[in-house]
């Protein structure tokens, strides 16, 4: 034994060291907003190992080997509680700073920059297809109208006692009444056409422009009239002879819708530009009104192959101002448009009765 403390029967003790205390600075990093309360300075304790005595031989003098110490940042990274402090976050600032980071992104979005306002002024991707969509959707609205306006005013001149006494039963008598009669009813008829198309397709009021439209519309039902009476009397001569009635109109008006919508059609699906026919339809016109001439002057009838001629010339019209509407039309000619199909579809309308007439006069 010996008198020094420190000293035992086992050897040296090892001296006692006192933990430390290393205080730590909390400060809040640079990229967190304003109005996060700032976090008073607090002290982590850091408890070191105790050195750890290395023992020989009683007797000899101890050796003490420190325990290798953690870098100081890394002391400070594992002391650092969360932060902030939940009871810190002010929530009234992050409110504002939503508010205001949703209204610059409304204003940016809906606002144009100057760049675009000068390269594509009023820029729309579907205004042009819109405006070919609703033009065509009106052109043949107006169409519809004027063919069943045009079967009304029949159906009044033929059936009406006063239009038919005061108006049909005149203009009949007069039509019928000489060749020469027939060619200036024809005459007035093309003068007639040509005043109503002017109005529907030069006027800038739209007034003018539907007065255009039913000047052409009565005009075909007045010119129509002799051509129904003559199928009138076909009719009764067939049924006096035993036969039934033979439904000319009915099947004629059939015949000719069904062809003006096959011709449609086509168009519409294969969208081919038959704007190359303008020419041709002109030159073919010209001579059917010179063939029309002739007959009048001397007085030869025109057979069934012109009748059906003329069909094949209002077929190619059809065809000409389909592709007309559908491409090169302007958007706003929807009553000129309808004009010309309707004067298309009465002109095969009114060599299909002639056909009829004959095929089914023995």
């Amino acid at each position: 034994m010996t008198n020094d403390p420190k000293k035992t029967m086992l050897g040296w003790v090892p001296n006692y060291t006192e933990p430390q205390t290393q205080p730590f600075q909390q400060q809040p990093p640079e990229y967190l907003p304003q109005g996060y309360a700032q976090q008073p300075p607090y002290e982590q304790p850091y408890q070191p190992q105790y050195q750890q005595p290395y023992y020989h031989q009683q007797g000899y003098p101890q050796q003490y080997i420190a325990p290798p110490q953690p870098p100081p940042e890394q002391h400070q990274r594992l002391a650092r509680p969360s932060y902030p402090p939940a009871a810190a976050y002010n929530y009234r600032n992050e409110a504002a700073a939503i508010v205001q980071h949703m209204q610059h992104q409304e204003t940016s979005s809906t606002k144009p920059s100057k760049s675009s306002q000068r390269s594509i002024p009023n820029a729309d991707a579907t205004k042009g297809a819109s405006d070919r969509v609703r033009f065509i959707r009106l052109t043949y609205l107006h169409l519809l109208g004027a063919i069943l306006a045009f079967a009304g005013l029949l159906w009044l001149l033929m059936n009406n006692t006063f239009l038919a006494t005061k108006v049909s039963a005149p203009l009949v008598k007069f039509a019928l009444g000489g060749r020469w009669n027939w060619g200036v009813v024809l005459a007035v008829f093309m003068a007639v056409s040509w005043v109503a198309d002017y109005w529907a397709s030069h006027a800038t009021s739209r007034k003018v422009q539907y007065a255009g439209l039913a000047f052409y519309v009565v005009a075909e039902a007045l010119i129509f009239v002799p051509l129904l009476a003559i199928v009138a009397w076909k009719t009764q001569v067939i049924i006096a002879k035993g036969g039934g009635n033979p439904n000319i109109i009915r099947d004629s008006a059939y015949v000719t819708l069904g062809i003006f919508a096959a011709l449609t059609a086509s168009v519409f699906i294969s969208k081919k530009d038959f704007s190359f026919l303008r020419s041709g339809l002109f030159m073919a016109s010209g001579a059917a009104l010179t063939l029309i001439v002739l007959a009048l002057t001397f007085g030869f009838n025109l057979g069934l192959a012109f009748s059906v001629g003329m069909v094949l010339l209002a077929a190619g019209y059809v065809l000409y101002q389909t592709s007309q509407v559908l491409a090169h039309y302007d958007p706003n000619q929807h009553v000129a448009a309808s004009l010309a199909l309707f004067s298309s579809v009465a002109l095969m309308f009114w060599y299909v009765i002639r056909i009829f007439l004959r095929m089914r006069e023995g």
